[in-house]
């Protein structure tokens, strides 16, 4: 039988509440941050109002150009898919992960968000 003297016992102690206050504050810390809902635009915004922005910054050779496989954005017809499955407002809006290569400015995204917001308005 090992008998411990009172200073390694301590230690022991010691390191034993590290160790659960460690693990205490790393389950806290991992909790699913509540993010606040964005607040939604009202302005109406039109496919025409940001075809351009489309053209410049989808509608590009390798990306959503129609011959690539990844959809036709030349018109607001080849958006459709990816408008009803929610493909575009997950990649530009929630995740920021197009365009890919090119950057929306403040406004630009905004135009974006506002075209999304309000339902894809075509004209």
């Amino acid at each position: 039988m090992v008998l411990l003297n009172l200073a390694q016992l301590l230690r022991i102690m010691k390191r034993l509440v590290f160790a659960i206050s460690f693990l205490y504050f790393s389950v806290l810390s991992c909790t699913k941050d509540q993010v606040p809902p964005r607040e939604k635009c009202t302005d109406a915004v039109t496919y025409e109002d940001i075809e351009f922005l489309i053209e410049r910054s989808c509608a590009t050779s390798g990306c959503h150009d129609g011959s690539s496989g990844y959809g036709d954005y030349h018109n607001f017809e080849g958006m459709k898919t990816d408008i009803a499955n929610g493909g575009f407002e997950a990649e530009v809006i929630l995740n920021g992960t197009m365009p890919k290569d090119d950057t929306l400015s403040t406004e630009e995204f905004r135009l974006f968000q506002c075209w999304v917001d309000n339902g894809y308005l075509e004209e």
